[in-house]
């Protein structure tokens, strides 16, 4: 069968990735992203499959995790669609939301892109799960197929679909932080924090992504999504009576690495995947200052 694509939220990292794939392939598309005035709300309402990727911040003053953004797209849509959800959603959302709209069939496909190489990510993914609900498995397959071919692929329960996200990115917020601490004790006692982390990423089971103690001129994780999923899958264990005293211990640890000041150093660029950056031979990495000398 053939489908037209709509995208809510086609302007932003994750919807732009999307919207550029599906260019690349000529595929119909409709568009909109009221924040960008991209396409329109009549645009998108006649796509057979609809995209969500909108924010799902974490925001105190709203309880915490908010996904009134990703409420108020799916509301957009008029007539019965197949909506699948790009944006994180905690456990559970992409039943509730089949409950709420049953005139639409929902699923849920986890992004595994990271910013700085979306568009790569998305073209050429290591995975893709496709989460359905009793209501929408029937055409779980069709949607799967509409998407880049990855060497694993499985078709799973959303709400097994929706832990993965947040299994991936906690593990990932974690790694960071173990790995400035090891970095802060490289410089303690002169060591080359650099040589350890590339010898010990060759171990596969570690691997070299998040390493990087110094990505993007800071100490600790940051960005747009890993400090707003850990805390929202800290909120969300306290709701089922599961604490995450270690994501607790985590995000305390990377308040502290934040604070901490930094100087620069010029280093030879290299990646965390491994992948060149052709544009760049050397930029400035900042290097903690030492303390108490």
């Amino acid at each position: 069968m053939s489908y037209t694509v709509g995208i809510l939220g086609s302007s932003g990292y994750v919807g732009g990735s999307i919207k550029r794939y599906f260019q690349k392939i000529k595929a119909p598309l409709k568009l909109y992203d009221k924040y960008k005035n991209e396409g329109s709300v009549e645009e998108v309402n006649q796509a057979d499959v609809v995209f969500v990727a909108v924010p799902t911040p974490y925001d105190e003053e709203k309880g915490g995790f908010d996904l009134s953004f990703v409420t108020d797209a799916i509301k957009l849509l008029v007539e019965p669609k197949i909506i699948v959800i790009k944006s994180t959603v905690l456990p559970g959302t992409t039943n509730d939301f089949q409950k709420e709209f049953p005139q639409h069939k929902f699923l849920f496909n986890p992004e595994f892109l990271t910013q700085s190489t979306a568009e790569q990510d998305m073209q050429f993914p290591d995975r893709q799960l496709m989460g359905y609900t009793d209501e929408s498995y029937t055409v779980a397959g069709q949607v799967l197929r509409l998407l880049p071919l990855a060497p694993f692929e499985k078709i799973i329960p959303a709400k097994e679909a929706e832990t993965i996200k947040y299994f991936n990115n906690a593990w990932f917020a974690t790694k960071v932080v173990y790995a400035n601490q090891i970095f802060s004790l490289c410089e303690k006692m002169g060591i080359n924090y650099e040589t350890v982390r590339e010898c010990a990423a060759m171990d596969k089971r570690v691997g070299p992504s998040h390493l990087d103690v110094l990505h993007g001129g800071y100490r600790g994780y940051g960005g747009a999504c890993l400090p707003k999923d850990v805390r929202a899958l800290i909120q969300l264990g306290e709701r089922e009576g599961s604490s995450f005293d270690l994501l607790k211990k985590v995000e305390e640890i990377n308040n502290h690495l934040q604070k901490m000041e930094t100087t620069t150093q010029k280093e030879v660029v290299t990646t965390d995947n491994n992948h060149t950056a052709p544009e760049l031979k050397e930029f400035d990495i900042h290097i903690t200052q030492n303390r108490g000398k």
